[in-house]
């Protein structure tokens, strides 16, 4: 694709991310069931009900913008939903996906990303991959809006909000993308890299899967899908491959496989003009099976904790008592209070994530 068309993809005009993150204030009809059901799991989820780690639904556009205009009709809920809910939203194929993980699939992702970091932090004091690993960043949970082509090639924006992601700062879209799977997302991930892959026109380098949900074994696998152009018919075409499918890194018996390691060459966090055949960038970051297995096991064993509420506490001293601060209801808060507020979240997640578009959970 001509650098041309890459760049006016890449960077949407001003009006159309506003149209798509703020719909404009209209006279609806009421919701249709799909929509009333999402907004349902909006207000369950502030309930505190979550009964599944991965909800799918479908919901057409038009359905999901009349969701985001109620949104905005109840402020205290829209601030919880962009505040508290991960969630996804494709536009092309009519899905809005939760994304509410268990401790083993946070924690053990954590940890992944901690290893990605100490291992970059190293390449930072390295000749010839210092300036450049300075540069990567690790944008966590943040949310990525990418342009999505319709059916009737009308371009709109998919919402993701992937496990975690590393971009290099002067880059568009995070290089390296990280993916928890689970029995009811397992069968979306392959989707998932295909459209990260796709639809950023190979921006995205590399997205990591690992499964970890196999039922009766301790067995644990790793997929890794790439940009590969290949010719159909005498035509070009950009697809998605998986490198490596399905790898187990821990056995049945959750023991190390022997010889498997995650491998993430340092070019894979740009774009091949930022790179510019760079062979000090084929050096890389180094996950072995037993690291993995041990990021694993930590996981277990923290939500084992949580789950039989173990674990060393502080007692409170005899006769003591606790003063609690008065709340405030929030809807006795004054609307500058409220916007101020919001206002400094939005400056704090766009110096920490380098886009006024990312959203920390």
């Amino acid at each position: 694709m001509h650098a041309s068309l890459m760049a006016a993809k890449a960077n949407p005009p001003a009006s159309l991310l506003e149209d798509f993150l703020t719909p404009p204030l209209i006279a609806e009809k009421p919701l249709s069931r799909s929509g009333a059901r999402v907004l349902n799991c909006f207000k369950l989820h502030r309930a505190g009900v979550r009964p599944q780690p991965w909800w799918q639904h479908r919901l057409p556009p038009g359905d999901y913008s009349k969701v985001l205009n109620v949104l905005v009709r109840d402020e205290n809920l829209q601030n919880y939903v962009e505040d508290k809910v991960r969630y996804d939203y494709e536009p092309r194929h009519s899905y809005l996906s939760f994304r509410m993980p268990s401790p083993v699939h946070n924690i053990f992702c954590a940890g992944i990303a901690e290893e990605v970091l100490r291992q970059l932090k190293q390449f930072e004091q390295t000749e010839g991959c210092a300036d450049f690993a300075k540069e990567i960043v690790h944008l966590a949970t943040s949310r990525l809006i990418i342009p999505t082509e319709m059916a009737d090639e009308k371009q709109t924006y998919a919402r993701r909000e992937p496990d975690a992601s590393f971009k290099h700062r002067p880059a568009r879209f995070p290089g390296v993308i990280i993916e928890m799977c689970y029995s009811q997302k397992s069968k979306a991930i392959s989707r998932l890299a295909d459209e990260y892959i796709l639809d950023t026109d190979g921006s995205v380098n590399a997205v990591i899967g690992l499964d970890v949900d196999y039922i009766g074994s301790k067995k644990a696998t790793l997929t890794v899908w790439q940009p590969e152009y290949t010719i159909v018919d005498g035509i070009e075409e950009l697809q998605a491959t998986a490198v490596i499918d399905a790898l187990a890194f821990r056995t049945d018996a959750g023991l190390p496989t022997d010889g498997v390691t995650l491998r993430i060459p340092l070019k894979n966090f740009a774009t091949e003009n930022l790179t510019k055949g760079d062979t000090n960038l084929n050096k890389g970051i180094y996950i072995t099976s037993t690291q993995l297995c041990e990021f694993l096991l930590r996981a277990e064993s923290e939500q084992r904790m949580e789950t039989l509420q173990q674990g060393s506490t502080n007692q409170l001293r005899p006769g003591a008592g606790k003063r609690r601060r008065s709340q405030t209801p929030p809807e006795q808060l004054s609307s500058g209070e409220d916007q101020r507020g919001r206002l400094g979240i939005d400056l704090r997640l766009h110096s920490s994530s380098g886009s006024s578009l990312s959203n920390n959970r």
